[in-house]
């Protein structure tokens, strides 16, 4: 079989086109973040419920995490599929390899399954190397998808956490995030318990929430909303295990309750910081105590 002229840059042309078609494929054959992180929850049922019924909160959320990945995974699987066959029928340049390759395929005088199965070897190692510049495309686009949705998928979960317990909520997600700002919030607040017309009342008796999937320090840009928003404190929601004596210190000193895992919260120098609390005493202390608060009040 003859070798065919490899593509190193994708055409002109080409490029924009390709990355639009990637984004429309993408919207019709993987879920939202939330579907994602529900689709895992209902699928995995039985042992989600079990870890919150022994109120083991940190376990589920890890679960749920890694179940919504392998969730996406299956869906980015039949994606990738798609493109790829998709590319030979709609792009011309993969159209006139696969042509090629198609017809010196056809005009080979195969006589047995080994002759023919080492042809196919050499057909599809042909193919993937002259358009590996769209593969190379399809993978920076799955790479940076997989990394926006990290945050989206965790915010998610805490959602449906918040409904399993019952807790009312709003969020920016929910109802727009024009209401948040007419309220002088700004998009780092994702969430508030028990409701914006709680928090219109009396803030200091309603949970301010963000969420970070790690913080590195982009922390700071929390403590920048507490100053502006004129907030008591903000519930800073992270699955980050990494985290300096130095940071939660700072943290605690900006009025932000850092919410950790319950392995975080157990580490020597963040231990008896009461500025660091864990997702079991966030969802089954402090928020009880807030809904007591506005169910007396009613």
């Amino acid at each position: 079989m003859k070798s065919i002229e490899k593509l190193f840059k994708l055409p002109a042309e080409e490029e924009q086109h390709f990355a639009e078609f990637i984004k429309k494929q993408r919207a019709l054959h993987i879920s939202s973040p939330k579907d994602t992180a529900k689709k895992a929850t209902e699928n995995n049922a039985k042992s989600i419920n079990k870890l919150l019924k022994d109120k083991q909160i940190s376990q589920a959320i890890l679960h749920l995490r890694e179940y919504s990945y392998e969730e996406y995974l299956k869906e980015e699987s039949a994606f990738n599929s798609v493109i790829l066959q998709e590319i030979s029928r709609q792009f011309d340049t993969p159209k006139q390899f696969i042509t090629d390759l198609s017809l010196d395929f056809f005009q080979q005088d195969i006589s047995s399954f080994e002759q023919c199965q080492e042809q196919l070897i050499q057909l599809v190692g042909e193919y993937a190397g002259a358009i590996s510049p769209y593969i190379y495309q399809l993978c920076l686009s799955n790479t940076q998808s997989r990394r926006s949705r990290a945050g989206k998928v965790f915010e998610g979960i805490v959602y449906f956490l918040y409904e399993y317990f019952g807790y009312p909520f709003n969020s920016q997600s929910q109802i727009g995030r024009q209401t948040f700002s007419k309220l002088g919030l700004g998009k780092l607040v994702d969430s508030l318990l028990p409701s914006v017309e709680a928090f219109n009342e009396r803030r200091d008796k309603v949970i301010v929430g963000s969420m970070k999937t790690t913080l590195r320090e982009r922390w700071q840009e929390v403590v920048e909303e507490v100053s502006r928003s004129n907030v008591p404190s903000i519930y800073l929601l992270t699955v980050d295990d990494d985290i300096s004596d130095n940071k939660a210190v700072q943290m605690g000193n900006h009025n932000i309750v850092l919410v950790v895992l319950n392995a975080v919260k157990q580490q020597a120098h963040l231990k008896n910081k009461r500025s660091i609390i864990d997702f079991e005493s966030y969802f089954l202390d402090e928020i009880p105590a807030i809904m007591t608060y506005w169910s007396k009040s009613q």
